[in-house]
């Protein structure tokens, strides 16, 4: 037993060894770097200015999405409520309580979600309807948006 433990260690090792030997193989370097795959700065900072500033009907649209998983997730906890108290109804089912009062915590747990999810639906809803009237304030005005400050008012950005 001990003899196939050593030849299948020297085997493995001697597979690792050619693997670091080979051209194509992964060198060196790169098998000692830690964190060999990390992004630098510079790269996480091209990386974001790619990106595009979130639009008010973006913002809108995400409003919903939060609001549709709020809605999903209260349907789940009502349903969990019923079935707690329909096992309270027959005390037999369950005698200690324990079922019972473990789908009363997630019913629980999924009304809080429900409710931080609503909070943040009505957060994106109202930074969007603000971008809206400001992206359409500034149409109107002849005020880039890009140049309107929070309430709305033309900045000083250009020495203007």
């Amino acid at each position: 037993m001990r003899a196939l433990a050593y030849v299948l260690i020297g085997v493995l090792g001697g597979m690792g060894m050619m693997s670091l030997s080979q051209k194509g193989g992964p060198s060196l370097t790169t098998m000692l770097a830690p964190v060999s795959y990390a992004m630098t700065s510079a790269e996480q900072a091209s990386e974001k200015a790619d990106e595009k500033p979130w639009t008010g009907a973006d913002l809108l649209e995400m409003a919903q999405i939060y609001d549709q998983k709020a809605d999903e997730l209260q349907s789940e906890a009502v349903r969990l409520e019923q079935r707690a108290i329909s096992l309270s109804e027959k005390p037999h089912m369950d005698p200690k309580g324990f079922t019972r009062t473990g789908w009363m915590l997630i019913a629980s747990s999924r009304w809080k979600s429900a409710k931080e999810l609503r909070e943040m639906a009505a957060m994106h809803r109202s930074e969007g309807q603000r971008l809206l009237a400001l992206e359409e304030k500034g149409e109107k005005g002849g005020v880039p948006t890009e140049d309107l400050d929070k309430e709305g008012n033309a900045s000083q950005k250009h020495g203007t």
